[in-house]
Order: C-alpha cells, then structure tokens, then sequence
C-alpha cells in the first residue's frame, strides 16, 4: 500500500477588533499543530491561517477552498476536492465558541476538550464521529453551551481520527 502524505490546514481566527472578538484561537492552532504531529504530520505539511498581526496568509474564503502549498518559495494554491479531509468546529454558526484562561494563556474550551479526548486515548485510535461525541460531553460536563459540528463526507464520519497513529 502506498504511503499518503497527511495534510493539514489549521485556521485560528480571533476577530480581533469586532463585537465577535475572541483570544483563544491562534493559541488553539499552536496547540492542535503540537498535537497533531504525534499522528504522523510532518511539519511542512501543516498549513497555518491566522488573523495574528503580520500573518503572511489571512483565513479566508479563498484560502481555506485550496490546499495551499509552497512550489520554489511561492506560494500555490491547489482546489481541494470533495472527500479530501474533515473540518472540526468548536460550535454551530449560531452559537458561541468559549473561551478560557488559565494564567495568561487563553484558549478555546472546544481544543481543551479536543485534546483532552486525543491524551486519553493516545494509540488507541478514535473515529471523527466518536471523537466529536466525547469533546461535546466534555464541553457539556464543563457547562459550556456550544455544540461541536464535524464537517466531512460521510465515508468519513466513521473514519479514524487523522488515520492511524504513529
């Protein structure tokens, strides 16, 4: 069987400056990078849209339809195709995502619980589906009022979180 490349596109929109302004969410990509290099990405592989000052590609409708990637130093743009992976979302279009702060660091109670779930069944492997249904316990244990949607074809829905684990 021939080795696929796994790919990653990780967007953290905090809306800064508008009523809908957040904390949480580059800080969230950082942390979903981290973990996700434990399920075989490589780090050139991992694409990251912020809206962080400076950023070098912002998260737009535009960037998050194509699988960017970087051809002699620039910067392509390839259509992605149906079936070509899953979105995550820590709440539906009608409802607020939290967030939380420990410390100083914020972040979103969504990843917190995301990665909670993933710490506790690190090698044992965990559907898109299963993995949803856990955060949202988790969110709702916690007293969050947000509900986590999985976006991804239906082959998909069942298939194991990112593949199979390093």
């Amino acid at each position: 069987m021939a080795k696929v490349t796994k790919r990653a596109v990780l967007v953290g929109c905090n809306y800064r400056k508008t009523q809908f302004g957040l904390h949480g969410c580059i800080n969230d990509v950082k942390t979903i990078k981290d973990a996700i290099l434990n399920f075989g990405f490589k780090e050139s592989d991992i694409n990251v849209l912020t809206d962080a000052p400076g950023s070098s590609v912002l998260p737009t409708d535009v960037s998050l339809k194509f699988h960017p990637h970087y051809v002699d130093g620039l910067m392509m743009l390839d259509p992605l195709k149906e079936d070509d992976g899953i979105l995550l979302s820590g709440c539906e279009v009608n409802e607020t995502s939290y967030d939380l702060v420990l410390g100083n660091r914020a972040f979103g109670a969504f990843t917190d619980a995301v990665v909670n779930v993933l710490n506790q069944r690190m090698g044992a492997g965990i559907s898109n589906r299963q993995l949803m249904v856990e955060a949202a316990k988790i969110l709702k244990d916690n007293g969050f009022d947000q509900n986590p949607c999985l976006y991804c074809s239906d082959k998909n829905t069942n298939a194991t979180f990112l593949g199979v684990f390093a």
